[in-house]
C-alpha cells in the first residue's frame, strides 16, 4: 500500500495545523479563546488499485479542504457529518475527477518530552485510552460516509513547540504498519503520520441491501510526498 500526497497538498496541512497550534480561536469577540487545539480536514484525490501481482494499492491526495465547522479541543476534534456530506456532494457534482480519500487531523503538544513520550505521532485507539479513538473514528467514518471507497488513507499531523529555531531535513521513518516524516520548521518540530482504513462490502442474498465492514489496514504502508522526499535525496 502507498499513499502519495501531492507538493501543493502539504501548504494547506501544514498551515492548518500550525494556525490551531498557534493562533488563539474564539466562540465570540468576548469569550476567551485557547490555542494548541486540534484542527480536522478532508482529503481529495483518486484510488489506484494494485494492477498485477507485483502491484500494489495507491491512494494520491491531490487536494485537501479545512472543516471549519468543527468543534476544536485540546486532546480532541469533532467534525460536523452534514458539513462532510455537503462538501463531498459539492465536489462529485462539480469536480467529478475528485473522490473523497481521506481525513486528516492534527496532534497539539506542549513540549517534545511529551510527544517522544506518548508517541504523538501514533493514532489513539479505545483499547489505549478507554476512549472513542482514531482507529474506531476511522472505520466508522469509512463504513457510514465512504462504503463506495476500497481504502481512505487518514493523516496525523503532529505539531510541538520548540525552545529555539531550527532547520532540519525531513527524515521518513518506517514502521511495521505505518510510515511516517518528521521535520523542523523555524520554531516548531512536526510529525506527518498516514493510517489506512479498509471497506469490503458484505453481501448477503437473503438481504435486498449490502452492509460493509470496515478496518484499519495492518500491512506495510509506503508514504510518499514529492516534496519533503525531494530534499531528502537531494541533500543526502
Amino acid at each position: 500500500m502507498r499513499v502519495v500526497i501531492e507538493d501543493h497538498v502539504m501548504p494547506v496541512l501544514m498551515s492548518a495545523a500550525i494556525e490551531a497550534y498557534d493562533i488563539v480561536h474564539k466562540a465570540t469577540e468576548r469569550s476567551k479563546g485557547k490555542n494548541k487545539l486540534e484542527t480536522y480536514g478532508l482529503l481529495w484525490g483518486y484510488v489506484v488499485p494494485a494492477k498485477g501481482e507485483k502491484g500494489e494499492d495507491k491512494i494520491v491526495v491531490t487536494s485537501a479542504t479545512i472543516e471549519t465547522s468543527a468543534i476544536r479541543h485540546e486532546n480532541y476534534v469533532q467534525p460536523d457529518i452534514d458539513s462532510i456530506e455537503t462538501k463531498k456532494s459539492l465536489i462529485q457534482r462539480y469536480w467529478p475527477h475528485l473522490e473523497l480519500v481521506g481525513t486528516f487531523h492534527s496532534h497539539p503538544y506542549d513540549s517534545l518530552g511529551d510527544v517522544n513520550e506518548n508517541k504523538g505521532w501514533e493514532a489513539s485507539s479505545k483499547k489505549e485510552t478507554g476512549k472513542y479513538g482514531d482507529t474506531e473514528y476511522w472505520s466508522d467514518f469509512h463504513r457510514d460516509v465512504s462504503p463506495e471507497q476500497p481504502f481512505l488513507t487518514h493523516l496525523i499531523l503532529t505539531v510541538v513547540q520548540l525552545q529555539k529555531t531550527g532547520w532540519a531535513l525531513p527524515e521518513l521513518v518506517e514502521r511495521s504498519n505505518y510510515s511516517f516524516f518528521k521535520l523542523s520548521a523555524d520554531t516548531k518540530k512536526l510529525w506527518l503520520n498516514t493510517y489506512v482504513s479498509v471497506c469490503d462490502p458484505l453481501i448477503d442474498e437473503s438481504e435486498d441491501y449490502v452492509d460493509y465492514e470496515s478496518y484499519i489496514y495492518d500491512k506495510k504502508i509506503k508514504l510518499d510526498s514529492p516534496a519533503l522526499m525531494r530534499r531528502i535525496f537531494e541533500n543526502s
